[in-house]
């Protein structure tokens, strides 16, 4: 059975040292082994996960709790973190007929007992040759299975058995697929092995994959198993149910489908180019129909002549109005320059440009000052270029911004009181939570005051001013607050040979100031005063407030607004005291 994970502690010396797992010493007497993980808690812990890993199949190859040789001989790399492990050339092997032969099939049967582990070969050019002599062999064995079944009459003359054995799984070949490919090609700068978010949302990906699909022989994988596997993600599968375990939510989204049905044809194409595998793709592969399923609903939205909803100008100075400074700053930022949450959460000190006038004014054609404050920023996922002409008010809040941060040891616009980043680029699930957990929080407030005020998402704060800007001005204006890549599409070269015209949206971003007044009117005084802390609706203070300025008395003031006499009261004492 697995081995029963134990919580990680450090020694007196603050080494992480767990034992794990039994070995034979030199008289044949089991001993339990010790590993030395070193002082990195975060590293430890990722190297232990991949020992658990690794003793539970050793645990299945030697049929017993207790370290195979080379899996100790493995254990002992990733103990020292060495995640790639060269298979090395024994000296016995020189006594066999073929030592090649026999060394690239050994490789073979160690990988297929240790799917967790990527096993490279110590003499590659050996390794090689054994693969090309193996090759050789089973070539001529299938011939002769091939000429016995004729004469059996298993086969007719029009038959041929394939010239080579297609051996492996499909769920085989797809942890290969995430060991090789995912955990190559996705893993964050500067860290040792560490996946990129998307990296883990491929693994995910491959997760499901192996979930929703039978471990079918590689040898079956052909034409119409590969359309089956397509048209499942087209069709829109339901999405599983996380109370229940079940598969019986709501279809999965045309996006998710699309991107796994993408990921399957790099898996497909993965596997044919790799000689890990014999499998061949069949002919007719590339022209599987990719037509992602219409839900009905999605028809009907289509009849209509608005797309995108967005908050009203009106709707945007109620939130402003309801927002404390935080998300104030939130919602400032995000409307000022078309951002969500993995753009927001990114945002560093040195991403501003505060008090500056811009260097390129003159080329791009629009007036700078000192007084003018920017944003440049590279999009996380694509990397694309953007600046944006910071309005006076999101100066503010930007300003008050990194000074809250600063006091928590941050460079970042928005962190927690910890100092722990709102976008937790770490996070298995969902890295944007917390600023959707802010937005719902506000929202919820404002519903309070005004039960029929709608909730909407919170990336569509980003989707309001590049809609404001296409409706008044062009996509191409909209285009460029998105920081999309060619913002024309009848000459996707053209950036290669011209400056994309960030002069004239500079100049349409002050025109736009004007255009979202009213959103910055709602908020009377500092936007950056903490609010009094209220446990009524501030319709109904406000209410409380109108009344007190008229002077009505204190039992009226009370019946009219729901409220107790004391709660007027201490309204009256804070008035009072303003």
């Amino acid at each position: 059975m697995p081995a029963r994970r134990r919580e990680l502690k450090p020694d007196t010396k603050g080494r992480y040292r767990p034992y794990l797992g039994f070995r034979l010493d030199a008289d044949g007497n089991r001993k339990e082994h010790r590993f030395n993980l070193g002082t990195n808690r975060r590293e430890a812990e990722r190297r232990v996960d991949r020992l658990y890993d690794l003793h539970d199949e050793s645990e299945i190859v030697a049929g017993e709790t207790i370290w195979t040789p080379f899996a100790l001989y493995a254990a002992k790399l990733i103990e020292k973190g060495t995640f790639t492990i060269p298979y090395p050339f024994h000296e016995h092997l020189l006594r066999e007929e073929d030592p090649t032969a026999q060394y690239a099939q050994m490789l073979h049967v160690e990988q297929q007992n240790h799917p967790s582990l990527h096993i490279v070969p110590a003499e590659p050019d050996l390794y090689a040759h054994g693969l090309k002599v193996n090759g050789l062999a089973v070539g001529e064995e299938l011939k002769e299975l091939e000429e016995a079944a004729r004469l059996l009459g298993v086969i007719t003359s029009r038959q041929v058995m394939p010239d080579q054995l297609v051996t492996g799984t499909l769920h085989e070949a797809l942890d290969v697929f995430g060991q090789e490919v995912v955990h190559k090609n996705n893993v964050r700068a500067g860290t040792d092995g560490e996946l990129t978010q998307y990296g883990r949302l491929r693994m995910e990906r491959i997760g499901r994959f192996k979930e929703r699909h039978s471990d079918i022989p590689l040898s079956a994988l052909h034409l119409d198993s590969c359309t089956d596997l397509v048209r499942y993600w087209a069709n829109r599968p339901p999405t599983k149910n996380r109370r229940t375990g079940g598969l019986d939510g709501k279809p999965i989204a045309r996006k998710t489908a699309e991107h796994h049905i993408k990921e399957l044809f790099s898996f497909l194409n993965w596997l044919d180019a790799t000689s890990r595998f014999s499998w061949i793709k069949p002919r007719g592969l590339a022209q599987i129909s990719r037509k992602i399923a219409e839900l009905d609903v999605e028809k009907a939205n289509k009849l209509k002549a608005v797309q995108k909803d967005t908050y009203t100008l009106e709707e945007l100075a109620v939130l402003n109005r309801h927002a404390t400074p935080l998300e104030r700053l939130l919602l400032y930022v995000a409307l000022n320059c078309g951002m969500g949450a993995a753009e927001l959460g990114r945002l560093r000190s040195d991403d501003f440009l505060l008090d500056h006038e811009h260097e390129h004014a003159l080329r791009l054609g629009f007036t700078s000052t000192e007084t003018d404050s920017f944003i440049r920023f590279l999009r996380p996922k694509t990397g694309v270029f953007g600046e944006w002409l910071l309005w006076p008010e999101t100066i503010v809040m930007v300003r008050w911004g990194f000074a809250r941060s600063r006091r928590f040891g941050s460079e970042l616009l928005f962190v927690s009181e910890k100092g722990d980043p709102w976008y937790k680029e770490q996070a298995k699930r969902n890295p944007q939570a917390k600023f959707t957990n802010v937005f719902t929080a506000l929202i919820r407030r404002i519903q309070k005051s005004e039960p029929s005020f709608r909730k909407l998402a919170f990336g569509t704060l980003r989707d309001t001013l590049p809609n404001m800007l296409r409706l008044s001005h062009s996509s191409e204006m909209a285009s460029i607050c998105l920081a999309h890549g060619s913002t024309f599409k009848g000459d996707e070269l053209i950036d290669c040979y011209t400056n994309k015209p960030f002069g004239r949206f500079h100049d349409l971003m002050r025109e736009a100031r004007r255009m979202v007044e009213v959103v910055f009117a709602a908020v009377d005084g500092d936007p950056t005063e903490a609010p009094t802390q209220q446990y009524i609706p501030l319709k109904v203070r406000e209410q409380m407030r109108a009344m007190l300025k008229e002077r009505r008395p204190t039992g009226e003031i009370a019946k009219t607004c729901g409220v107790c006499r004391a709660t007027v009261c201490r309204e009256r004492q804070r008035m009072d005291s303003n």
